[in-house]
C-alpha cells in the first residue's frame, strides 16, 4: 500500500506546481473553475492510489509522474485558454462577418479601390485581402470561416497550392500590421498592394490610381 504521508506530499508538490503564475488565470479572487477541478482529480487520484498494490519505490515513482503529467495537462488548458482570449479580444475587428462571406474576390476589389480613392486606407487593405481569400475560396483552395486565423489559411493553400503560399503570406503579413497592429499604412503601400493583387488574382491591375 502507499504511505499516506507519501500521498500527501505528493499532493502538496502537485498544488504548488499548479499555483504558480503560469497555471492561474486573471480572475476574480476566490476559487476558480480550474480549482475545483484539480481538488476532484486530486482525490481522485488519491483514492486510486491508496487502493494501489505497488512497492514504496514504484509509488513514488508514479506519484511524480502523476504530478508532472497533471502539470502538463494545466499548461495544456492554459494554451486553450490563452487562443480563447486571444480570439475574443479581436472580436471587435474581425477580418470579416456573416454578411460578407458570400462576396466575391471582384467585389472585394472593387471596394479596396473605393475604399482607397476615400482615403480610408486600413479598410481598403482589408477589402483587398478578402479578395485574396476569396478568390482561394471559388477554388476550392481554402474554405472561409470567421474563427479561422491566417496561418490556418496558410496551411490549407501550402497543402492544395503550395505555390501561392508565399503570396498569400506576403499580404497576411501586410494586413495583419495594419489592422491589428494599427501601423501606419503609407498610401504608396496601399496601392502597391491593392494593384499586385489585381494582378495576380485577374491579370488586370492597369486601373488608372486616383488619389
Amino acid at each position: 500500500m502507499i504511505d499516506p504521508g507519501q500521498l500527501a506530499d505528493d499532493r502538496e508538490k502537485l498544488r504548488e506546481i499548479l499555483a504558480r503564475e503560469e497555471f492561474r488565470e486573471n480572475e476574480e479572487p476566490g476559487e476558480s473553475w480550474l480549482d475545483i477541478a484539480w481538488e476532484k482529480i486530486l482525490d481522485a487520484l488519491g483514492d486510486l492510489l491508496q487502493k494501489a498494490e505497488v512497492s514504496p519505490g514504484t509509488a513514488s515513482v508514479l506519484s511524480w509522474v502523476i504530478v508532472l503529467a497533471a502539470a502538463a495537462g494545466a499548461a495544456a488548458l492554459l494554451y486553450i485558454g490563452v487562443r480563447r482570449m486571444v480570439r475574443t479580444s479581436r472580436s471587435d475587428e474581425q477580418l470579416l462577418t456573416y454578411e460578407e462571406v458570400t462576396r466575391t474576390h471582384a467585389d472585394y476589389l472593387r471596394l479596396a479601390r473605393e475604399k482607397g480613392n476615400q482615403g480610408e486606407w486600413r479598410e481598403g487593405l482589408r477589402c483587398s485581402f478578402l479578395a485574396l481569400l476569396s478568390y482561394m475560396q471559388e477554388r476550392s483552395w481554402i474554405r472561409i470561416e470567421t474563427w479561422k486565423t491566417n496561418w490556418e489559411y496558410a496551411e490549407e493553400i501550402y497543402d492544395r497550392q503550395p505555390e501561392w503560399e508565399p503570396f498569400f503570406r506576403k499580404h497576411a503579413r501586410l494586413y495583419e500590421q495594419a489592422w491589428y497592429g494599427r501601423a501606419e499604412l503609407e498610401p504608396a503601400v496601399f496601392w502597391e498592394a491593392v494593384t499586385e493583387m489585381e494582378r495576380r488574382l485577374d491579370g488586370e491591375g492597369l486601373h488608372e490610381q486616383r488619389h
